[in-house]
């Protein structure tokens, strides 16, 4: 019987592994270290860029966000058939504004992760009923599928439905993480970027306690390149 021909192991092949993973990681601790070095600073870190969003709102209008228009937004993932944490996340984005009532130049932004059922009559009504109706409030359905692969695949949350057997009750129907992120909408000479991500007891790495938010966003309005310019 013929013996079995094994495949041979270039060594090179596993030398150039090694260096890609080892690689992987210095960028990765670059990068915790440079987010760290701009928290101590108190500048706000630019997370990641984001990509222009166009979808339903809750007053029946194509609402257009993160397009160049200077604005700051803190933006939740939710569903609003689910009012207690809906709510939960609502108020932790109020509490954040607070501090800059009447600065029109921050908008709240709820975006439904169940755009099938908070349909834009839907999430009208939840903001009717809980007195979320200035103009700086934008709930957001749309279609289920975009809309999750969109806040997925930008803010990192998430929206999968959950088995059965994880669910607490009735509306606890989706994977959801209670953070509340900032976005710089960008300008004319730059993209918008995320800012800031805030969950309350879970700072670690990107992420911050809700009290970091009113740092970061008193930062960004003193360098809107509008106010520059005056």
């Amino acid at each position: 019987m013929s013996e079995k021909i094994r495949p041979r192991i270039n060594p090179w092949s596993i030398w150039v592994l090694i260096a890609v993973m080892c690689g992987g990681i210095l960028i990765t601790f670059s990068w915790l270290r440079t987010l760290e070095r701009q928290f101590s600073e108190g500048k706000p870190p630019e997370v990641r860029p984001v990509e222009r969003l166009r979808s339903d709102d809750h007053r029946g209008k194509q609402a257009e966000l993160f397009n160049g228009d200077d604005l700051l937004y803190l933006v939740g993932y939710f569903y609003a058939g689910d009012e207690v944490e809906a709510l939960a996340v609502c108020r932790r984005m109020q509490a954040m504004r607070e501090p800059f009532a009447g600065e029109p130049g921050i908008k709240l932004v709820g975006v439904s992760m169940a755009p099938d059922l908070d349909t834009p009559e839907f999430l009208n009504s939840f903001a009717q009923e809980h007195g979320y109706t200035g103009e700086e409030w934008i709930f957001l359905s749309g279609n289920r599928e975009r809309m999750r692969k969109y806040m997925n695949k930008t803010f990192r949350y998430p929206g999968h439905v959950k088995p059965d057997k994880e669910r607490k009750s009735e509306t606890d129907l989706y994977a959801r993480e209670l953070r509340v992120t900032l976005v710089h909408g960008g300008s004319e000479e730059k993209e918008a970027f995320i800012r800031g991500i805030y969950w309350e007891g879970r700072a670690k790495g990107e992420v911050r306690n809700d009290g970091m938010a009113e740092g970061h966003i008193r930062y960004l309005l003193g360098k809107r390149p509008s106010e520059q310019a005056e």
